[in-house]
């Protein structure tokens, strides 16, 4: 009985007959919309800011117009990071999918991480050994680093008066743009890597 369930992994090529639900196409379209309105978001708040640049507005219950602009302008940042995230991990999943079936996918990769799922799935499904210094894994891994200090947010204590401790700001727009600019950086070694993947991709893009 136990031989029976012992079975070699079936690929499938790149291009099988089929249909697969996933939402990383338009994940990856709402990085670049919402990257364009995070970045006019910060020219109106530069404009509209009543302060020198970068001076910082002492009493900001003065200003409600100007707070909620750059309460809006920090949003679209972390969706922007978030959104690149979700695009790139989800392409991942539908090649797993794609190349391996359903089951085998959910069974042995799913649960992995971002770096070794791509690794995994590259050695599994191209014979392909991926360096850890290799620019598809770099640019994957500055992605998923973007999203994990967004999803996994850490405490730290802060030595000193608090008058004196201005906070942990994010660079705007310069993250958001860098998450943007490494998720498509990861498609473009990903086609490099396997020149199959361009047709799918391509037709994903605007899913």
């Amino acid at each position: 009985m136990t031989k029976r369930t012992r079975q070699p992994i079936q690929l499938r090529p790149h291009d099988p007959e089929g249909v697969w639900e996933s939402n990383d196409g338009r994940y990856r379209t709402y990085a670049h919309q919402l990257l364009g309105e995070h970045i006019a978001l910060c020219d109106e708040v530069l404009r509209k800011w009543p302060a020198d640049a970068g001076a910082p507005i002492t009493t900001p219950v003065a200003y409600p117009e100007i707070a909620a602009l750059a309460r809006r302008r920090d949003q679209t940042a972390d969706t922007v990071r978030i959104y690149a995230a979700m695009a790139v991990e989800g392409y991942l999943n539908f090649y797993g999918v794609l190349r391996l079936g359903q089951d085998v996918f959910d069974e042995h990769f799913e649960r992995l991480g971002l770096v070794p799922k791509l690794r995994a799935l590259l050695l599994t499904c191209d014979q392909l050994s991926i360096p850890k210094s290799d620019p598809l894994v770099l640019a994957l891994d500055r992605v998923a680093q973007s999203r994990n200090s967004l999803v996994h947010p850490k405490t730290v204590e802060v030595v000193g008066s608090p008058s004196q401790h201005n906070g942990t700001e994010t660079p705007t727009p310069e993250t958001a743009r860098a998450a943007v600019r490494d998720m498509e950086a990861f498609f473009e070694a990903f086609v490099e890597a396997i020149p199959q993947a361009e047709n799918h991709l391509s037709q994903r893009a605007c899913a």
